[in-house]
């Protein structure tokens, strides 16, 4: 009887290790600090900005964030991507400003920029980060 009873424990134990781990979909916990940026050469305000951010470096779920205006220009914000993610920054000016966008990694290096097509547009920076 003991010998049935350790192997059932073991065998729970097995399964639950396993249940543990696929919770977790990114086991390495790889992801990259970013850093999302909106200008604009007079300042002003944004009436809205969304972007894109994991809760977590363990959690490969990216989820959006929004940000109701006014929101004062310069915006920044600084985030964890996990690694394969998508950054990703939208900013909707409240007057007729050109915004101008960047996604940095490690608040230095540009990964991605973009100009607002005209004054009053939005504009988005994306870039999928590498795995």
């Amino acid at each position: 009887m003991k010998t049935k009873v350790k192997v059932v424990l073991a065998a729970t134990g097995v399964v639950g290790a396993l249940v543990s781990a696929s919770a977790c979909s990114n086991p390495t916990g790889k992801a990259w600090a970013i850093t999302y940026e909106v200008t604009d050469q007079n300042g002003g305000t944004l009436s809205e900005v969304s972007y894109a951010k994991s809760p977590s470096s363990f959690n490969r779920e990216t989820r959006q964030s929004k940000v109701d205006g006014p929101v004062g220009v310069p915006w920044k914000e600084e985030v964890v991507i996990t690694a394969g993610g998508k950054a990703e920054v939208t900013a909707t000016p409240s007057g007729n400003m050109k915004l101008t966008c960047r996604i940095l990694l490690d608040g230095e290096k540009e990964l991605a920029s973009a100009t607002a097509p005209a004054a009053g547009q939005p504009v988005t920076c994306a870039k999928v980060t590498d795995s």
